[in-house]
């Protein structure tokens, strides 16, 4: 199956003072949505701020490396724009797990973003010729979906290999790129927990009880014959 990337008509096409504000808002943003989104003590802070660390790498097989991604939030504020693909790299730690993928910010007038991943260090899917089922996952975001966590629905991108989050340790590899030629300033946060232990069920747990007091009958049966057996003697 190849994945034909839609197209969309620009409406507007912002100047550089409103880019600049727009970009504003975006960062004083993730402070409000990181306090909504973790009760408990996290990371907060913009892992990558293409304003100020420079613009993503549009090579798909050197992306920029975003590292080692710590439990709590991890923003990540780009530009995008039609025709322009951007490539990014992290990775999840062992312990670990990728939980949530919110889309903290999006102001365009074009409301048609895509991500596509895949589970590398690179993004090995060519995306001049785009086979969806070499995909882990994709979505296409856009204002709709500010807000809300779209990890699940990345997962169930028609055609990809799909996934049911969390995600857990390994190197994710990311295409971010955008439908129309209207300039879209987005914020991305990645959001990783501590990967938590798994909770026996209740049966499981009363079935262990039962075997501890069972072989504790068992051992003072034991000790009550061979009592009797040196009473006897």
């Amino acid at each position: 199956m190849v994945f034909i990337y839609p197209s969309h008509s620009p409406t507007t096409k912002d100047s550089s003072v409103t880019r600049l504000a727009l970009r504003l808002i975006v960062l004083c943003s993730v402070p409000l949505t990181l306090t909504a989104w973790f009760a408990t003590p996290a990371r907060a802070g913009v892992i990558w701020d293409e304003s100020i660390d420079g613009s993503l790498s549009t090579d798909r097989f050197n992306t920029t490396d975003l590292g080692i991604l710590s439990a709590g939030n991890n923003n990540l504020i780009a530009d995008t724009q039609n025709g322009i693909s951007k490539f990014f790299t992290f990775t999840i730690a062992d312990g670990k797990e990728w939980s949530g993928l919110v889309l903290d910010g999006w102001i365009s007038a074009d409301d048609l973003g895509f991500l596509g991943l895949v589970e590398d260090s690179f993004f090995d899917v060519d995306p001049a010729s785009p086979d969806v089922t070499q995909l882990l996952g994709y979505v296409h975001h856009g204002t709709a979906l500010v807000g809300q966590d779209i990890l699940p629905q990345m997962g169930l991108g028609p055609g990809s290999q799909g996934f049911t989050p969390p995600l857990g340790p390994g190197d994710y590899s990311f295409w971010l790129r955008q439908g129309g030629v209207d300039l879209t300033t987005q914020n991305l946060n990645f959001v990783v927990t501590d990967h938590a232990a798994t909770v026996p069920e209740a049966g499981s747990v009363t079935m262990w009880l039962l075997g501890i007091l069972a072989s504790g009958a068992v051992a003072r049966r034991r000790r009550r014959k061979a009592s009797c057996h040196l009473n006897e003697a």
